[in-house]
């Protein structure tokens, strides 16, 4: 039988959202030694740090695959270390992971943030973020391509420790009148949308299907479909994913 899947998990989504998605076992953000020598199951990394700890090393996740351990790697560290090893058998999932293996994305900090040392909730908004939600936008025809660069230029302008929600909107009723992007806002519930925390849910979504597809047997010996329910959905604070 195997083990509980392993997931290192922090600020890109909610413990308690994760919990309703994935039973696991849920760790921190990971750090270079943290992973296990061998594990018989899955392996998602969500989120690592980095700065003041060493992050954890390609060497590291190259071991676990050889000795035929599934790893999934999505929205933040895992994003970067899958879109490093894909072609080695870590699986990417999700649009950070997309973004970072087409090349369209190719800076770390990108998915960096600042957050909470007691409950690990997320501080400021991460550039995928800001990314994603215009990428929204445009698609909807709710802004125009130059307005957008325009918007990125000066979420990029903001250190990733600084960019909280209240100082982007500052630094963008500079660009675009508050009403504005208010109104902007609007078509995404009144929020930057979250895509790091979509990914996450999707990654944990990805481990639980394959479980629910596996035939157990009955008492009786003939087989059945496994179910299981699932709703969708603190160390350092800046410096680490």
């Amino acid at each position: 039988m195997n083990p509980l899947p392993l997931v290192y998990l922090g600020p890109s989504l909610p413990l308690t959202r994760a919990k309703a998605v994935l039973d696991a076992d849920y760790r921190p953000p990971v750090k270079r030694g943290d992973l296990p020598q061998r594990h018989d199951g899955t392996i998602v990394i969500i989120d690592g740090e980095f700065g003041q700890n060493l992050s954890v090393s390609p060497k590291e996740i190259l071991r676990l695959l050889d000795r035929g351990t599934r790893v999934i790697g999505a929205s933040s560290m895992g994003a970067l270390r899958a879109t490093e090893l894909s072609v080695y058998g870590m699986q990417g999932c999700g649009w950070v992971f997309e973004a970072y293996e087409s090349g369209r994305v190719d800076a770390d900090d990108e998915v960096a943030v600042a957050y909470s040392p007691d409950d690990l909730s997320c501080l400021t908004v991460p550039l995928v973020n800001v990314r994603h939600w215009l990428d929204v936008l445009l698609t909807a025809g709710a802004i125009d391509a130059v307005t957008a660069r325009r918007l990125l230029k000066g979420a990029r302008q903001l250190f990733y420790a600084d960019r909280s929600e209240e100082r982007l909107l500052t630094k963008w009723d500079a660009i675009l009148p508050s009403s504005e992007i208010q109104r902007l806002l609007l078509n995404t519930g009144g929020r930057i949308s979250d895509i790091k925390a979509a990914d996450a849910e999707q990654a944990l979504a990805s481990v639980r299907r394959p479980l629910q597809a596996n035939p157990q047997e009955d008492d009786d010996g003939s087989q059945q479909t496994a179910e299981s329910e699932g709703n969708r959905g603190a160390w350092a604070s800046i410096g680490r994913r």
